[in-house]
């Protein structure tokens, strides 16, 4: 007589197999994870001068590019990528390669445009410019390169191809590869000519809604890109500012990095709710965003603090975070119809005066911060390394707490 364990034990080899690929399948994954978090932070720590290989140049001309796009919904409503490929008979590319981006270099605007090595035949530029600036503004940098290009004899011919956010995509590498695209339509030559990536068209009945458009680009985010503040994420936001650093350093600039703390949070979320303590961080958000510049850069490292890296003196910088708490203090938030009124404190740290590295100045602005609030007060304070102890301190947390 069968056995009423039978059919279970005949099905045995086949669950065998099915946890056997169950775990393969999750194991696969993990591996995955593990290997583009590794690729993605090795991308942000890259250096000019570390840029070995194309794959290098690559990863490190796309890491700026989305640190344009984690920008853009502040002053700028648009920056043009541009792709310049050239042609030589030497067989010493790189030499090449380098000798034209000091050229394109000296075309460029220094304090707001970027020249990158890209592949091995390549040199890209991001230029930061209103989107319908950007055609005009591709035209003056090949027209320039065209007079100027005999200063680099190796190159016999270049060819150009440009894309542009939003008009081309809402990711680095849609636009990247838009302007890739429209380069591989051009022809080489010694002249001005550039190839425009077509522009992405709205469906016929959204041409004419201008509120639609507006809406459009204010999704244009990268993904690097807090949804509540619009600025960078707690994942990415040290990693991106040592980056930052690293290239105001190599300038031999001077930095300034400001912890910007909401106070009394709580007291809101206990009298208003969740929704409205959050209302109020994307308000002191936007207040930090209009009231800093284009040339500095900001993320969010807690729930209700704001980071701030600026490339000035300490002096400077100290001013800035002055001008931040007096506005943040003016305005007016608004949650249901209901006006909320709140401060921030901010800690202050400087290169060179506080350290080279973010390890060095985030704990430096912070313990800054934590001085203050300790006072229970509202002010800006600069880190004293005789008076305020960093003990305890760490980098900005992976995790924003809610």
């Amino acid at each position: 007589m069968p056995s009423l364990y039978s059919p279970f034990v005949s099905q045995l080899p086949y669950l065998q197999a099915g946890q056997l690929l169950l775990v393969t399948g999750v194991s696969f994954a993990i591996i995955t994870l593990i290997a583009s978090t590794y690729r993605f932070y090795s991308m942000i720590e890259l250096n000019e001068e570390d840029l070995s290989t194309p794959e290098d140049c690559n990863n490190f001309f796309f890491v700026n590019v989305t640190r344009y796009l984690s920008k853009i919904n502040r002053v700028s409503n648009g920056f043009g990528i541009l792709i310049i490929q050239f042609h030589s008979e030497e067989s010493a590319l790189r030499s090449v390669q380098e000798d034209l981006l000091k050229l394109v270099n000296s075309i460029i605007r220094e304090d707001c445009d970027k020249a990158c090595l890209y592949r091995e035949d390549c040199v890209a530029v991001i230029i930061d410019t209103d989107d319908d600036k950007i055609t005009q503004a591709v035209e003056r940098v090949t027209a320039a390169l065209a007079d100027k290009i005999s200063e680099v004899p190796a190159v016999t011919a270049f060819r150009a191809g440009a894309g542009q956010f939003p008009g081309n995509g809402l990711t680095s590498q849609m636009i990247i590869d838009a302007a890739d695209q429209a380069m591989e339509t051009a022809s080489f030559s010694k002249a001005a000519a550039v190839s425009l990536a077509p522009l992405d068209e709205l469906p016929e009945e959204e041409e004419t809604d201008s509120d639609e458009l507006g809406e459009l680009r204010e999704k244009d985010r990268s993904s690097a890109t807090d949804p509540l503040t619009g600025v960078l994420k707690p994942e990415v936001v040290g990693s991106y500012m040592r980056k930052y650093l690293a290239e105001i350093r190599q300038k031999k600039n001077p930095a300034s990095v400001l912890c910007a703390g909401i106070n009394r949070i709580d007291n809101i979320i206990d009298l208003q709710g969740e929704e409205a303590a959050d209302a109020v961080i994307a308000g002191v958000s936007g207040v930090i965003q209009r009231v800093t510049r284009d040339s500095d850069l900001i993320g969010r490292y807690h729930r209700n603090d704001f980071l701030v890296l600026a490339p000035c003196s300490l002096e400077q910088g100290e001013m800035i975070a002055i001008r931040l708490r007096e506005a943040v203090q003016k305005e007016t938030f608004l949650f249901n119809g209901r006006p909320i009124r709140t401060s921030i404190s901010v800690g202050i740290s400087g290169h060179p005066e506080h350290g080279r590295g973010m390890r060095d100045l985030f704990p430096a602005a912070y313990a800054a911060l934590t001085v203050i609030r300790e006072w229970k007060t509202s002010t800006c304070l600069v880190y004293d390394p005789e008076k305020h102890s960093k003990k305890n301190l760490h980098e900005p947390s992976s995790k924003t707490r809610r």
